[in-house]
């Protein structure tokens, strides 16, 4: 069956933060196009609904619009370089992440399955503080952050990005 986005905004069963005909549009602008031009309608799809999940488990700043939107985008309650975020879009950084994500994994499909160990970390250490982490019970090819995999989505999401994938993330406070 072919993949069906719907990139309906604050939409309660949206897949994905953009459209097909956005981002081929946006291809048109790239230096190598190639690389997403070469891929079926379905894949350019799938791709794009994946890369929108995966988007989609970090944490942002900013409030959901809607308590009953499917994604996290669109958010208000925020302001990035004095511009406040608005209900009525998904910010240009978001869509080009998605964009650039989608033929990122539509190129290299197991990148962020892979059995390399991406993303995998025995022992951190800042100063005296370390943290031993028990690596026998982590899956192989676990990421815990898709910056792991593609550090350069910091680029695009650096403004509105609390960190990490929210489900391995906690917020520290000092007092």
């Amino acid at each position: 069956m072919a993949a069906v986005i719907d990139a309906t905004l604050a939409g309660t069963s949206s897949n994905s933060y953009v459209t097909l005909v956005e981002a081929n549009t946006y291809f048109e602008t790239v230096p190598d196009s190639s690389t997403w031009t070469n891929k079926t309608d379905d894949q350019k799809n799938r791709s794009l609904i994946s890369a929108t999940r995966w988007l989609d488990g970090l944490s942002y700043y900013g409030d959901r619009c809607e308590t009953t939107q499917a994604l996290r985008w669109p958010r208000d309650n925020y302001t990035v370089d004095g511009i406040e975020l608005a209900c009525t879009l998904i910010p240009s950084a978001i869509k080009s992440a998605t964009f650039e994500l989608a033929r990122a994994l539509a190129n290299d499909t197991s990148a962020v399955t892979n059995s390399t160990g991406t993303g995998l970390y025995e022992q951190v250490e800042l100063g005296d503080l370390k943290v031993k982490y028990n690596t026998a019970s982590q899956a192989t090819g676990t990421i815990n952050n898709i910056f792991d995999v593609y550090p350069w989505l910091q680029a695009y999401l650096g403004s509105y990005c609390q960190g990490g994938s929210s489900n391995f993330q906690v917020q520290l406070v000092r007092g």
